[in-house]
């Protein structure tokens, strides 16, 4: 048998240990930023899926950790001779309200070194529950494992019996012509004919199946991505498998399938298909991150799950997220801060469950529960009503993300004030036009702008690099001492007593990128109301204080020099009147740029002539104390 692991389970090989030891169970303490009742259950070994039934049930299928009996398999990724592990250890729970747990049926699973395949996700179809189980890879004369890939039928005395073999019916057919036999059977949905439509995430393609017989018919196969290394299943081509993980309809008959790009995974390659009857492929959406699951929500949104981010230096702890998927490159994130989220699915109230830790330690998944998320019209939880009334005095354009953020200037004052600042063309430096963002206590984005007449006027990279110095001076600065991301530069260089602080706190590039690039520094910029994150440790971030001491936020500009940078953000905040400094690093107890390379917190010098302006802002814009 040749088990080769690649596209969703190639995620399993690239992290499952790392998670081991960077992923702990969330918590009602550290669960992530949302209107929450919390943790309902936990305990489960690689939740891949749940469902809400229409009577309020919540079912859970888990990937499972194998089990006693060694199979000899050759890993084509390792390119080594290996034993795998196959057992019932899969799993399909019910959660009772309180959060019990009940088992309704035990399934195969394969445990092949750190890396768990098996259940995979539900569906109800006349009342009949149906999972898809397994993933198989090999040549085209090899039976594969028994009951696995394959979808399944569950019945009332807990006996699982497979309806088809997606294995079979690939190496049988092999519809997207590739040089690999794979069949992964995912995402499973009922469909309007009364079939279950299935993507299947090893074949690249969605297969529609007769519950009664068993056939298999193709539904769509989806085209390949663009790719950043040779493809050695498309002949050398630099191609990307689009890997299907979720299939829902709309009332018009209308599919909808979402697929995720193999690796690299990069930020922003995956998305949404619109597969219509007769079998025409389009996009729907596009600018997502590894989008795991799709639903409809009650109030007739579609919603997804974004698994998490993966950079060059590997897997974003805590980058999942729920998302509201509007069309073209235009989505909401709802939820965020998830470890690793799987699936999702919705009661008729609106509340979102979602299963996280789908990767990771045994025994670390949980299911999660956000409320109010997708509201139907004409109804509203206490929550949304609590929402609601906490944003009066928000204009319609959305310029205040929050409640924090109704102390902090308009997106219109600081536009003014960045403005006048860059026109004044006495800040050293280039002379460019400048981004700048504002971000409150909590480092949630409150505003985003630009200082020329259009978004391409200044560096488009500035953008994020303004929200990132905004989000580290908020981040370390105190209401005693203010610490501006200039006094950060010495501090974080090799042998420094910050060395790596750049590397703690890295950026959501799904909400540093994401949204319409033509909003980009408008009222309504896809970043306001969402975490940035990102340190950055150069010139251009300063905290902002209130007359009462208060620490409110921060500042972050750039687009020039970074000495020049910290001159205009001095100068902005000196305008927006939230200077009052209660202490600092530098030569005048402030968090003015310093550099005196004997001091600890010195910046390099840019050589532009921002030295002597940086040295004389205290005196020409004294801070509010004093």
């Amino acid at each position: 048998m040749i088990l080769k692991k690649v596209k969703l389970s190639t995620i399993l090989l690239l992290v499952a240990m790392m998670l081991i030891s960077i992923i702990a169970p969330v918590s009602a303490q550290n669960a992530p930023d949302a209107a929450m009742d919390g943790v309902l259950a936990d305990g489960f070994n690689a939740p891949q899926g749940i469902l809400v039934d229409e009577d309020g049930s919540i079912l859970v299928i888990e990937s499972g950790l194998g089990g006693e009996e060694e199979i000899a398999i050759f890993d084509t990724q390792a390119m080594t001779d290996t034993t795998a592990l196959l057992g019932a250890s899969a799993r399909v729970i019910r959660v009772l309200e309180d959060g019990t747990q009940e088992d309704v049926a035990a399934l195969p699973s394969l445990l092949v070194g750190q890396e768990g395949i098996g259940g995979g996700r539900l569906a109800i179809l006349d009342g009949v529950l149906y999972a898809t189980v397994g993933q198989y890879s090999s040549d085209a004369d090899d039976e594969g494992i028994p009951d696995f890939a394959v979808v399944t039928a569950i019945g009332e005395d807990s006996t699982a019996t497979t309806v088809a073999s997606t294995w079979d019916f690939e190496r049988a057919n092999n519809p997207d012509g590739t040089t690999l036999f794979d069949s992964h059977p995912y995402g499973i949905t009922p469909g309007p004919d009364g079939a279950l439509y299935v993507a299947d995430a090893g074949a690249n393609d969605v297969l529609r199946i007769d519950p009664e017989t068993g056939e298999i018919t193709v539904f769509a196969v989806l085209d390949p991505l663009p790719g950043v290394f040779p493809s050695d299943t498309r002949g050398g081509e630099l191609l990307a498998d689009p890997v299907p993980t979720a299939i829902v309809f709309d009332d018009e008959g209308n599919a909808y399938v979402s697929y995720l790009s193999g690796a690299p995974f990069i930020p922003g390659s995956s998305g949404v298909k619109m597969v219509a009857a007769d079998g025409t492929v389009s996009d729907y959406a596009t600018g997502l991150t590894m989008l795991n699951d799709l639903r409809w929500g009650p109030d007739g949104e579609l919603y997804g799950i974004q698994f998490g981010v993966f950079t060059d230096q590997g897997p974003t702890p805590n980058s999942g997220s729920v998302v509201r998927i509007n069309g073209g490159d235009a989505f909401d994130v709802v939820v965020e801060g998830l470890p690793f989220a799987t699936s999702l699915d919705f009661n008729a109230e609106g509340d979102v469950f979602v299963t996280t830790n789908g990767l990771g330690a045994p025994g670390s998944g949980q299911v999660l529960v956000f409320e109010g998320i997708a509201v139907a019209e004409g109804e509203e939880t206490e929550q949304a009503a609590a929402e609601e009334s906490g944003a009066e005095g928000a204009d319609a354009t959305g310029d205040m993300a929050g409640a924090a953020c109704d102390e902090l200037p308009s997106h219109a004052d600081l536009t003014a004030a960045l403005v006048d600042v860059v026109s004044a063309a006495d800040s050293g430096g280039f002379g460019l036009n400048m981004w700048a963002t504002l971000v409150n206590r909590d480092g949630e984005v409150c505003a985003v702008t630009f200082s020329g007449e259009d978004r391409g006027d200044q560096w488009p990279g500035s953008r994020v690099i303004s929200a990132q110095k905004a989000n580290t001076a908020n981040a370390f600065s105190l209401p005693d001492l203010a610490l501006s991301t200039a006094n950060l530069f010495t501090a974080v260089q090799p042998g420094g007593s910050l060395f790596g602080l750049q590397e703690s706190n890295p950026v959501d590039t799904a909400v540093a990128y994401g949204g319409d690039a033509t909003a980009y520094g408008q009222e309504d910029d896809p970043m306001i109301g969402q975490r940035i994150g990102g340190v950055n440790v150069f010139g251009g971030g300063l905290a902002l204080y209130a007359e009462d001491g208060s620490l409110l936020g921060a500042v972050g500009v750039s687009g020039d020099t970074s000495c020049t940078d910290h001159i205009i953000a001095w100068k902005v905040r000196d305008a927006l009147g939230l200077d009052y400094v209660p202490g600092g690093v530098s030569l005048t107890a402030d968090d003015n740029i310093v550099y005196d390379q004997s001091s600890g917190w010195a910046h390099a010098e840019c050589g532009l002539g921002e030295v002597s302006i940086s040295e004389a802002l205290p005196t020409d814009y004294p801070t509010g104390a004093e």
